[in-house]
């Protein structure tokens, strides 16, 4: 009998050891896949492609970017940046992750963000800020629900110079 108990043991502990491991696993995978969403943003943010970058958002997206009141919905968003892209064309935004947790439906991910803005004279100025955007999980795809970022005074250069 304590033999059949011991195997027993054993098999449970077999059993916990590998839905732990497929629990991280599914973690990593997951958080790999909000980081693929911030790389798929900024690239449509960097060519401005707003098409591409309206379909990162959920329809009940809550957006508000700095300095502006909050906005619901993806009309909201086109509206804010088409104008942005079109005026701004070579303006550039790059980001540097500081978080991303995962859970079974949202997740979210915060960092750091510059924005590179090219001047007449050939200098380019910067703005920096933090960024925080939360994701759910729609029919198997994680959509942005909230996006807000503001301006951040311990933000500078130097934060972005390893890259």
């Amino acid at each position: 009998m304590i033999k059949f108990m011991q195997n027993i043991a054993g098999a449970a502990l077999l059993v916990l050891a590998n839905s732990s491991l497929i629990l991280a696993t599914t973690e990593a995978a997951e958080q790999t896949a909000v980081r693929s969403l911030m790389k798929q943003w900024l690239t449509a943010y960097n060519t401005k492609d707003i098409n591409r970058l309206l379909s990162l958002y959920s329809d009940k997206i809550y957006f508000a970017n700095n300095g502006n009141s909050v906005k619901q919905g993806p009309a909201a968003v086109r509206h804010h940046f088409a104008p942005q892209f079109h005026a701004t064309p070579k303006t550039t935004i790059d980001f540097s992750e500081e978080v991303v947790t995962v859970g079974k439906t949202l997740a979210h991910i915060g960092g750091k963000y510059r924005v590179n803005i090219p001047q007449a004279g050939g200098e380019t100025a910067y703005a920096y800020g933090r960024v925080l955007l939360i994701f759910e999980k729609e029919n198997g795809q994680w959509k942005l629900i909230v996006d807000f970022d503001n301006t951040a005074s311990d933000i500078s250069a130097s934060d972005f110079d390893q890259d």
